[in-house]
């Protein structure tokens, strides 16, 4: 069956079929994904920012798509990166090394732009992927933490012991932000892409005295907290839980999460497991030097 497999590129009109695809690849994952048409679109094309240019569609002799790898092109760590935003395969056509065909399809194509890695995030748990894309060269990189608010009933606000105020702010700071963070944030919600996605993105600051002294960037319609910071000298006063209260209150979505937190963050674990948050599942960062 494998021989009658051919890897092209996807283009924007095929975004009905990944839809379809994307869906049926990921109906046995360790979490459902229910996106809607409209939401994968935001998440994938908006949020992400597919460069359709270096996605690989896998598609069988019959011209249906059967696999994919959405890719992202910025800068991370300093060197130009391709994200693997999303990769898939239908179940039926698994086994037959289809993702290794389809970075292999890539390869040629990342070195033309002179891109330095591929960056991607994969379950601790899924241990086929991860001999998957270890055979293609990928190495563990970091360790991360994923977090919701599963249960709203129990978030847990501390009490907040200063003056502060919050409010939303129309461009980040990240002269100041970059001084607040526990750990260095992953590629999808790292300022560049951030950046390149503040129609999607809400920033807020909590300011005393016209000081800033935290912030958070989120994503209202998902309830996804992108990335949050306190200043070190003004943390366990209650500011960063009015912050989050100030999320939940502008969040369509209640169910609030926050994904890819470095395993050793331990300030930043901690804050989230008191306020309630569940450790929803592990994840992996590799990276595959090009």
């Amino acid at each position: 069956m494998a021989d009658s497999i051919y890897i092209k590129n996807l283009k924007p009109v095929d975004l009905t079929e990944m839809y379809i695809t994307f869906l049926d690849a990921f109906s046995d994952y360790a979490i459902p994904f229910k996106l809607t048409k409209e939401q994968f679109v935001r998440k994938f094309v908006q949020k992400l920012k597919i460069d359709f240019n270096l996605t690989a569609g896998a598609f069988n002799y019959d011209g249906s798509l059967i696999g994919f790898i959405f890719s992202a092109v910025n800068y991370y760590d300093g060197k130009l990166t391709a994200y693997n935003g999303g990769t898939g395969v239908r179940p039926r056509y698994r086994g037959q090394q289809i993702t290794t065909q389809m970075y292999e399809y890539l390869r040629p194509l990342f070195d033309e732009r002179k891109i330095k890695q591929c960056v991607l995030e994969v379950l601790t748990s899924n241990d086929r992927a991860i001999r998957a894309y270890q055979n293609i060269g990928f190495e563990k990189t970091r360790f991360f933490k994923c977090y919701i608010l599963a249960d709203v009933d129990n978030l847990k606000v501390m009490a907040n012991n200063t003056n502060v105020d919050i409010f939303a702010v129309r461009h980040p700071n990240w002269d100041v932000y970059d001084k607040f963070y526990d750990y260095q944030p992953s590629f999808l919600d790292s300022s560049r892409m951030i950046t390149d996605n503040l129609a999607n993105e809400t920033i807020i600051e909590a300011r005393i005295e016209d000081e800033c002294v935290g912030f958070a960037i989120f994503q209202p319609s998902f309830g996804r907290i992108s990335q949050i910071g306190i200043k070190p000298d003004s943390r366990r006063k209650g500011i960063g839980s009015a912050i989050i209260n100030y999320i939940f209150e502008g969040s369509l979505q209640k169910k609030l999460t926050i994904i890819n937190v470095n395993d050793e963050a331990e300030g930043t674990k901690s804050f989230f497991t008191k306020l309630g948050f569940d450790n929803q599942i592990d994840q992996y960062e590799m990276i595959l030097s090009l």
